[in-house]
């Protein structure tokens, strides 16, 4: 009786699983994939900021510094890849989706940029280095915002 009941049970499941279109199943999954990018990017940015609030409170020295951003850029370089290889083959069909992967190109290369700056100050701790990293965190903050839906 309990095989007859699991097999009615795993039926059911595979039968509503299936009774979406391509479509809607696409939809949904740009959804979530859009949502973990945007939660990715927000915290990216926060680690950023958080290193550079260690920094400034002597928490870790420059080489720690430049230890902990050089894997962010390099994310950052590997996703601004992958998602520029979605475009280029035309992946996405609506052009909101297409959007909203070239913004995360931009805010990648802005987060990249941003860790790059904040190694620059940490090794050169002059206040151009220093003007140019608050500049672009920012710019990334604005952009990062607006994309959430969370905008100033």
């Amino acid at each position: 009786m309990k095989k007859i009941i699991l097999a009615l049970l795993l039926l059911t499941a595979s039968y509503c699983s299936f009774s979406q279109t391509c479509e809607e199943r696409e939809s949904k999954l740009l959804e979530t994939i859009g949502s973990f990018s945007a939660g990715m990017l927000y915290n990216t940015y926060g680690l950023i900021g958080s290193i550079s609030d260690g920094y400034t409170h002597d928490a870790y020295s420059p080489a720690t510094v430049n230890e902990l951003m050089e894997p962010q850029k390099k994310v950052a370089d590997n996703l601004i890849k992958v998602v520029e290889e979605l475009i280029n083959t035309n992946m996405f069909n609506a052009p909101e989706d297409k959007d909203y992967a070239a913004t995360i190109i931009k805010i990648l290369k802005g987060l990249s940029n941003q860790a790059q700056l904040l190694q620059n100050y940490t090794t050169h701790k002059i206040r151009q280095n220093q003007e140019a990293y608050e500049s672009q965190r920012k710019q990334n903050w604005s952009a990062i915002s607006k994309l959430m839906g969370i905008e100033e």
